[in-house]
């Protein structure tokens, strides 16, 4: 509760007293994103870094021995596709482009299939998702084996590249959680390295294998040797222990063994999306990935093209190039896992300037690989650009994990792919394509891949001064929930609703500065303030028609920070919009209908509600068939209000109640909400006009500029004129 004690009828006392808020809450701010010290350490005074057994020993050898496999037998499978395509073809009796489609569908399934199983992976025990998805993949690998038509091979390649799609959200989010952030780097890189093993090892595996076969259909015994490892990984990733999501974070800060809130309803996809969207790190990670996707998904295509056009070489011979490459590939994840942890343990924002340079330089690499004058030096150069691909996009996990909350860490894992093979892939197809017409192959990959990736290194450079911010931002989470939960396990006192240091923005325009209100059973609370003060953007966060930037909401305990609007419905929370309760060109019968839209398949159960919601407002009995755009503004407020109780509100949440309203409809809008009030309805209720709010509250709010200035009884209020004038009503002015 904050109460203002000065003479604000002084205008010089009121800027001062304004002035010294600001910088109040300046200083708040500045605080809480530097609170991070017990996970960023001053490197003077940090502890030296572990060494990567002790690494290994925290999280155990098993996991990251299993998900190695797991990434070592997907990368196997890609290669080996590539190297037996020719034999496929021939087989099949299909075309080149027919073959080169079908290699493609694997790649887009993979990152259409890893936002669903991101999603799942935040909800549920991601070991299974992870082992269930190998299963998947070695029944695809054994059935390609006998494949008889193309669209019969098209078919199993999407099937195994869903069963692949876990690789990123799954198992990056899972390392993430069992391993401590000291050593994540050289955690990451391992398991990275698995991609270019995979790309080395392959050929030769599957080559040997195809050729002691013999023949055209010697691919398939490849295929099917290949599920045989399949099995047994599949069973030993099913069996993994689920790591305890956040554990190291909560760790570092102190939370002990508090355990996530059990209750806290599943996060739904569009609510992770748009809080990640406010974690300025990781959208700009997003961002740069869709301009470097543009050079690193579709320039290696060219690039083949060249080494077949310019300098005659086979697809045996294209193979053993990318093998070498997968040499320095194998060199920059090992040096990328190294640095990234070394760089983050002294100043984070360092590893984003280090993933910046990788990226920026990587471009470059392509053009001097496009106009090498010999394949010694294309062989060379390409060493090179795939060390510095690793050695970027190893750090680029690492900071992912690190910006993103532990509740929808698997989601941002599966956007990162996502941005990067999609909005990259598809974009840089379409603009590689204009330049290759215009300017030729070599031309377009000089053109194209430097721009894509000084854009994208240049995004990841200024996105290097949120890190500490964003990294602090979900500490606080974190400490919050650790806070809340003692004080409930303590006191036993449970509000009905909780919001807890709330933050909320429109786009760079924050508009909520650490809100905390609570709301008690059968209380009516009023929100009051100025217009802009934040008052219909708190109730929309509680609501869910708005995520916020940090903080948290409780029901009754139960955390649905992240729950979408038809979930909050269901568990009570209902919300009657200001100025638009209703569809004017239906009729008041038909607006009753549409608000019970959660009971539409049991028709006596919303007859039922809608009986009973008519007797608190007779009036509207006797206008059922009446379009409801020709009643009065106070009767159109009655038919919202009636809408809302058909849902069975717990909290009722009423923007702008008196809105537009004559003094007359004024009265009666309040007896009606009296007679709420007096069986038991619990109720928010908006308003600007301090005369109407102390009529019917029990507590009143004030907000200014998106905080909270003054909790306390509506009583209270009522007795501070000075407050209430000065401060928030302009001189008395809009009672």
């Amino acid at each position: 509760m904050t109460h203002v004690e000065t003479g604000l009828d002084d205008p010089r006392s009121l800027a001062a007293l304004v002035l010294s808020e600001e910088t109040r809450r300046q200083e708040a701010e500045a605080a809480r994103e530097t609170s991070i010290s017990h996970l960023l350490e001053d490197p003077a005074n940090a502890e030296p870094e572990p060494p990567l057994s002790e690494v290994l020993a925290i999280g155990g050898k098993r996991i990251i021995t299993v998900l190695f496999g797991v990434a070592l037998l997907d990368s196997v499978d890609t290669a080996a596709f590539g190297v037996l395509a020719p034999d496929i073809r021939n087989s099949l009796g299909a075309s080149t482009a027919t073959i080169s489609i079908i290699a493609a569908i694997a790649g887009v399934t993979v990152s259409l299939a890893a936002l669903p199983l991101g999603t799942l992976g935040d909800r549920k025990r991601r070991a299974t998702i992870a082992g269930v998805s190998v299963a998947v993949w070695a029944a695809a690998s054994v059935l390609t084996g006998f494949v008889n038509a193309v669209w019969q091979l098209a078919l199993l390649r999407g099937v195994a590249g869903v069963g692949k799609a876990n690789e990123g959200p799954i198992q990056g989010s899972m390392l993430a959680d069992a391993y401590p952030p000291a050593g994540r780097g050289r955690i990451f890189g391992i398991h990275r390295s698995a991609l270019p093993l995979g790309i080395l090892i392959g050929p030769l595996l599957v080559g040997a294998v195809a050729s002691i076969a013999g023949g055209d259909n010697g691919w398939r015994y490849a295929f099917v040797l290949l599920a045989i490892p399949g099995v047994p990984l599949a069973i030993a990733t099913l069996r993994l222990p689920e790591p305890l999501r956040g554990r190291f974070e909560r760790e570092a800060l102190e939370v002990g063994e508090v355990e996530p809130d059990a209750q806290a309803l599943p996060i739904g996809l569009g609510a992770a999306f748009a809080r990640l969207k406010k974690v300025r790190t990781f959208y700009s990670i997003m961002t740069a990935l869709g301009a470097f996707g543009v050079g690193v998904v579709t320039v290696p295509i060219y690039l083949n093209l060249l080494l077949e056009d310019k300098y005659g070489q086979s697809v045996g011979q294209r193979g053993v190039l990318a093998a070498i490459g997968a040499v320095g590939a194998l060199a920059g994840a090992v040096a990328g896992g190294v640095y990234a942890d070394r760089l983050f343990r002294s100043r984070p924002e360092r590893t984003m300037y280090l993933v910046a340079v990788g990226l920026a330089l990587l471009g470059f690499g392509f053009a001097l690989q496009a106009y090498s004058p010999n394949l010694v030096i294309y062989t060379i150069v390409g060493i090179l650009t795939q060390g510095l691909l690793f050695a970027a996009l190893v750090p680029m996990s690492l900071m992912v994990a690190a910006v993103t909350p532990f509740e929808f860490r698997s989601t941002g894992f599966a956007l990162v792919g996502l941005y990067l093979a999609l909005v990259g892939g598809l974009g840089g197809a379409v603009i590689m394509g204009i330049a290759d017409n215009a300017y030729g192959t070599r031309a377009a990959v000089a053109l194209v891949a430097p721009t894509a990736t000084i854009i994208a290194g240049f995004v990841l450079a200024r996105a290097a001064k949120f890190v500490r911010a964003d990294v602090a931002r979900a500490a606080q989470d974190v400490i919050e929930e650790r806070d809340e939960q003692i004080r409930a396990a303590s006191s036993g006192d449970q509000p009905l609703l909780q919001v807890r240091h709330l933050d909320f923005s429109y786009g760079p325009v924050q508009v909520l500065f650490d809100v905390n209100i609570d709301v008690r059973e059968g209380e009516v609370l009023a929100l009051l303030g100025t217009n802009g003060a934040g008052k219909s953007t708190l109730l929309r966060a509680i609501s869910g028609l708005s995520y916020a930037d940090r903080g948290s909401v409780r029901l009754a305990g139960r955390t649905i920070t992240f729950a979408d609007p038809t979930a909050r419905v269901k568990m009570g929370i209902v919300q009657v919009p200001g100025g638009k309760a209703v569809y004017p060109s239906l009729t008041v019968a038909d607006n009753l209908l549409i608000g019970g839209y959660t009971l539409l398949k049991d028709h006596a159960g919303l007859e039922n509600r809608i009986a009973a919601a008519l007797e608190n407002f007779p009036m509207l009995t006797e206008r059922l068939d009446q379009l409801a755009g020709t009643l009065s503004g106070g009767e159109q407020q009655m038919l919202g209000l009636a809408t809302a109780m058909i849902l069975k509100p717990q909290i009722l949440c009423i923007d702008e109640l008196s809105l537009g309203l004559a003094p007359v409809m004024v009265q009666q809008v309040l007896a009606t909400v009296d007679r709420l009030k007096a069986q038991g309805l619990t109720m928010i209720i908006v308003e600007q006009s301090i005369n109407v709010a102390l009529a019917i509250s029990d507590r009143a709010v004030f907000m200014e500029k998106g905080q909270v200035k003054f909790e306390g009884p509506a009583k209270e209020l009522a007795e501070r004129d000075d407050l209430v004038r000065a401060v928030f009503l302009g001189g008395g002015q809009g009672g």
